[in-house]
């Protein structure tokens, strides 16, 4: 059971999570791939940030605090991110269709290429190919959503080509990666940082400033003052961070392993969002 506080932060990670989840949909990264990243991520986290006297934390330790069993957590942790990452991450059922479309012969022809299909009514067809590896999901719902992300084509014959093989959005670009990195994992830093109950120092700037129920009418001046006001700070503080560090490297002042620097940016959201 979870604690009053416990469950209004587990509200608040509800609230957090529905645009990154919105935004992941639109690159083609389901609930599968996520919970596999998110384990590992708690399973690094347990094991570098909470142990006893300078050691890492022990694999018991590990899976009591994150609910993980034992024999997953020894897994995980003797494995490389990188790897893990490159490796077999759990697939979407979309994911899945794309890759058996080309490594199961029924599916291809001779020379190994993936068949164009009848949609139905046929031995070998798209409904045979999502019935074999995509469970309980219809047919239909699997050809709509490789149709939105431009992984298949339809024929006016109800025959179905595959167009790619990876189940990756047309016109994906990396603002998406770029965004996680830079924007949410720096802010989500700064918010462990403050919210360290064994913290030390001072908290770090963490602040919003915004308005509930703005007129409509005003939104885009909104927004235009805010890219300009950003874009000034954003200039002024990199002029500063490039003077600063440049005049302590002449002093052959070592260098850190430490990233620095703010974010900013501008929001904007339904209330019930």
């Amino acid at each position: 059971m979870s604690s009053p506080l416990q469950s209004s932060i587990l509200r608040a990670l509800f609230v957090a999570l529905k645009p990154l989840a919105r935004a992941l949909l639109r690159a083609g990264v389901g609930y599968r791939e996520f919970a596999d990243v998110a384990k590992a991520a708690f399973i690094q986290e347990a094991s570098t940030e909470f142990g006893l006297r300078g050691r890492p934390t022990n694999i018991s330790r590990v899976a009591v605090m994150t609910g993980i069993a034992r024999k997953e957590v020894k897994k995980l942790r003797d494995q490389p991110i990188d790897e893990l990452l490159a490796g077999p991450i759990s697939e979407s059922p979309a994911s899945i269709i794309l890759s058996r479309w080309f490594g199961d012969s029924r599916f291809c022809d001779s020379t190994g290429r993936p068949k164009i299909l009848d949609y139905d009514g046929s031995d070998n067809s798209f409904v045979e190919l999502v019935a074999a590896y995509a469970g309980d999901i219809p047919p239909g719902a699997m050809k709509a959503e490789l149709k939105r992300v431009g992984a298949i084509e339809e024929f006016p014959n109800k025959k179905i080509a595959i167009v790619k093989r990876y189940f990756v959005p047309t016109g994906l670009d990396d603002r998406l990666t770029i965004g996680l990195i830079d924007v949410v994992g720096a802010s989500l830093s700064t918010l462990a940082f403050n919210c360290d109950p064994q913290r030390k120092l001072p908290a770090r700037y963490h602040r919003v400033a915004g308005i509930d129920d703005a007129p409509l009418s005003s939104l885009r001046l909104i927004e235009e003052k805010a890219t300009k006001h950003l874009g000034e700070i954003a200039e002024q503080f990199d002029s500063f961070l490039v003077e600063t560090c440049a005049s302590r490297l002449k002093d052959d002042d070592p260098k850190s392993d430490i990233q620095v620097g703010i974010g900013l940016f501008y929001f904007q959201r339904k209330l019930n969002d």
